[in-house]
């Protein structure tokens, strides 16, 4: 098996008692189980036929591990009936014993990187799976995605591993389109967005990104739904476990810091189905605040390291590296507090003014976020190098996976 497609798939909220029929759009259990579907069986039209899928649940419900683990484990058996696709799943209900695996065969800092609580940990947990299966490449895709390109696969590995003006593709990264195969959204304008407005400026790379030649190119953002990254690169960067969200921009930053270049291709894409946004406005604003502030701090704090390069805020130009200057604080300043004079709600106001003081007294990271990376990236080589050598703990880690039927050399 050459590539593997990682699906995190992240269960919140409780079961749904509505009709199976329905199509009302949320996060409840039921429209989760029938995206997941979605998404397995729409692989079923690919030409190439030399790869798994793997499936990553997480849960923010404890309680409800072991029910949600049967459900996504009967979603998983429909979908191999119907595609003769190998499927696996990975339940966060079996993470305990891998740990204890792990525990076993590596040191304490391994530890640090098997987890599904947030993006950059189930991400770092489907790059660990691929490592233990064998993969060459590994493809994500969101569990609220589907294919509807036959040639989706082949697209995503052409370019793999081939030199473009002097660079190697170390990995490539697509776009999305909505069923009617728009790229391009449009954006309500509203006067706060005058200061703070990440989602106009990233449909607006993305567009150039798509419609302009070369078909591939040096990109200064990926999306983690339409991701592909080679071995030689996921062996040697994680994703950082530090940063909240953006976590797929965030890492094209880190595997350029290393000398790996990842690429956009104007012809791969797929269909992203979102459901609604659930968290408020001032909940989103506030976590990317907190990102980017992230990301420039550790884009001030390099220093010279043998073996690596300076990644400038011009690289990742118009974004997110419009985010990353020294005017952040004042455009989230602005944004609030224009927010909070045209809340509805006195709550709401309070919001987006107490996001101000959280910017000012605790948002920006007291510790040197380079250097915190370097650590980190450090302890994830070595434990993938520990993988690579130890047949035991391959053998032990798969024979958990349910159903899983060992193949190893």
């Amino acid at each position: 098996m050459r590539t593997l497609v990682v699906i995190p798939s992240y269960w919140t909220g409780s079961a749904s008692t509505e009709p199976k029929t329905t199509t009302r759009r949320s996060f409840d259990r039921h429209y989760r189980g029938l995206c997941l579907e979605k998404a397995l069986t729409s692989f079923k039209i690919l030409k190439e036929k030399d790869f798994q899928i793997l499936v990553i649940t997480a849960t923010g419900s404890p309680e409800d591990q072991e029910q949600i683990a049967k459900e996504v484990m009967g979603i998983v058996r429909k979908a191999r009936e119907k595609t003769g696709i190998p499927i696996l799943l990975f339940p966060n209900t079996i993470m305990p014993g891998v740990q204890g695996i792990f525990r076993e065969h590596c040191d304490q800092d391994a530890l640090d990187f098997l987890c599904v609580d947030g993006y950059s940990n189930i991400r770092n947990t489907g790059l660990i799976l691929a490592q233990v299966l064998g993969a060459e490449e590994i493809v994500f895709v969101d569990d609220d995605e589907y294919i509807d390109d036959p040639l989706f696969l082949q697209k995503a590995r052409e370019y793999l591993g081939k030199s473009i003006n002097g660079k190697v593709v170390a990995g490539v990264g697509g776009y999305y389109v909505d069923p009617q195969k728009a790229y391009r959204r449009s954006i309500k304008p509203e006067p706060w967005k005058t200061c703070w407005d990440p989602e106009r400026l990233l449909n607006e790379t993305l567009c150039h990104l798509v419609e302009t030649q070369p078909r591939i190119k040096l990109t200064p953002l990926v999306l983690g739904g339409c991701l592909v990254l080679t071995r030689p690169l996921f062996a040697l960067i994680p994703f950082d476990v530090r940063i909240p969200r953006g976590e797929d921009m965030d890492y094209l930053i880190n595997a350029r810091m290393f000398k790996f270049s990842i690429f956009f291709d104007n012809q791969l894409h797929i269909v992203h189905e979102p459901p609604p946004k659930r968290r408020p406005l001032w909940k989103r604003i506030q976590q990317d605040m907190r990102r980017f502030m992230h990301e420039r701090a550790k884009l001030d704090h390099q220093r010279p390291v043998e073996g690596m390069d300076h990644v400038s805020v011009e690289e990742v130009m118009p974004y997110p590296g419009s985010f990353l200057g020294k005017d952040l604080e004042e455009r989230f300043s602005r944004a609030c507090s224009m927010l909070a004079e045209q809340a509805d709600e006195e709550k709401s106001a309070r919001e987006f003014k107490d996001s101000i003081l959280l910017m000012r007294t605790d948002a920006a990271p007291e510790y040197d976020v380079f250097e915190q990376y370097l650590n980190l990236q450090k302890k994830w080589e070595k434990m993938c190098k520990t993988i690579a050598a130890t047949r035991q703990l391959r053998e032990e880690t798969l024979a958990l996976l349910p159903g899983f039927k060992s193949n190893l050399n």
